[in-house]
């Protein structure tokens, strides 16, 4: 695959920037609030058509939005228009990109061909929401790195991290050149984000995908969303964290079967 090209579009909500390479239907990817639009590196050779990888907002080039699902949503869904026109459109996205492509398919479903959502729910539980206003505070008071510990064993296993060294690096470096503001505005949106009573209007056929050792969007958020919507499928994928794609690419693929393929 030839190498991505690098650029950005205009929309009525700001910019926003993205990676796009190989040809066919468009194949929109999502990356999560841990990672950046590079999330989907690792398997983007063994993904069909024409890969465009966005920026969400207040990363890379794209504009920052207001701290709500349904902005972020938006400002993505008025991007994909302006790339892929009326082409029909998959779209996979990775926790915060999962969500955000949840929000997209509730809006304006009729763009969305498939829907790819990895390490995603229709809200957090209570009690798991005083952990995002613990980040934005630490954040707040000592930076992302304050909170890099944190969001790497919400990525991955401790056994992946304990044999993978090279990969707290990596990502303690993309963490490093993120913006606080943005960091601090999707953690709001992720707290606030409810969309219980919407799914009804979902009928865009949707794999879920989610590690059995996710700590960020546990196993049961994905088992409830599976149960409220009339057209998904659910893979728990054993051993794996937040970010399969990231740590067991084979078996990430792998669960992807044949969804991805048009017909």
């Amino acid at each position: 695959m030839t190498p991505p090209t690098v650029t950005t579009v205009e929309t009525s909500h700001g910019p926003v920037s993205y990676a796009q390479q190989g040809e066919g239907g468009p194949l929109v990817l999502l990356h999560s609030l841990l990672t950046d639009r590079r999330a989907f590196d690792r398997v983007i050779s063994e993904l069909p058509g024409r890969i465009i990888a966005i920026d969400l907002p207040g990363f890379g080039g794209t504009a920052l939005t207001k701290p709500s699902i349904e902005s972020y949503a938006s400002l993505i869904n008025s991007a994909v228009r302006a790339i892929c026109g009326d082409e029909p459109v998959t779209l996979m996205g990775n926790g915060l990109g999962a969500f955000v492509g949840l929000g997209m398919a509730i809006g304006d479903g009729n763009m969305l061909d498939r829907l790819v959502l990895v390490g995603c729910g229709a809200t957090f539980p209570e009690e798991a929401r005083p952990a995002f206003g613990g980040m934005i505070e630490a954040v707040e008071s000592g930076g992302l790195s304050a909170v890099t510990p944190i969001a790497l064993r919400r990525i991955f296993t401790e056994q992946y991290l304990d044999a993978h060294p090279e990969e707290a690096e990596e990502r303690s470096s993309i963490m490093a050149v993120t913006d606080p503001e943005a960091f601090i505005r999707a953690c709001r949106a992720l707290q606030r984000v409810d969309f219980r009573d919407r799914l009804a209007d979902v009928e865009v056929p949707t794999l879920i995908i989610v590690g059995e050792e996710d700590q960020a969007t546990p196993p049961q958020m994905a088992i409830e969303l599976n149960d409220s919507m009339s057209a998904s499928t659910l893979v728990i994928l054993p051993g794996v964290a937040h970010a399969p794609q990231i740590q067991d690419p084979a078996s990430f693929v792998s669960s992807l079967g044949h969804f991805l393929h048009r017909g």
